[in-house]
């Protein structure tokens, strides 16, 4: 059996506790950010003040994801839809 030594296993639980502390922190502060500037890009977006395209060239955001945000907060589209939904055919017809 592996013996270890008591003041050796204490200073390497410290240092992890310490640095998974530290990890938390930059993470809570990541989640922090992240949301911040998701909510900017939202409500940039639904006030009208920049298009996706011009939004997107200034966060670390592709368009299309730019467009995810703001289709998840059922914000407004610029331009009516130009493709119309194929409907269903009557049984019989």
């Amino acid at each position: 059996m592996v013996e270890y030594d008591e003041d050796r296993v204490a200073k390497a639980l410290a240092e992890l506790d310490v640095l998974s502390a530290a990890f938390k922190a930059a993470s809570d502060a990541q989640d922090a950010a992240r949301k911040a500037l998701h909510e900017a890009i939202v409500r940039h977006l639904r006030d009208r003040n920049a298009p996706p395209g011009k939004v997107a060239d200034h966060v670390p955001y592709d368009r299309n994801h730019v467009g995810r945000l703001a289709k998840a907060a059922e914000v407004p589209s610029l331009r009516p839809a130009t493709v119309k939904p194929i409907k269903a055919k009557r049984k019989g017809a």
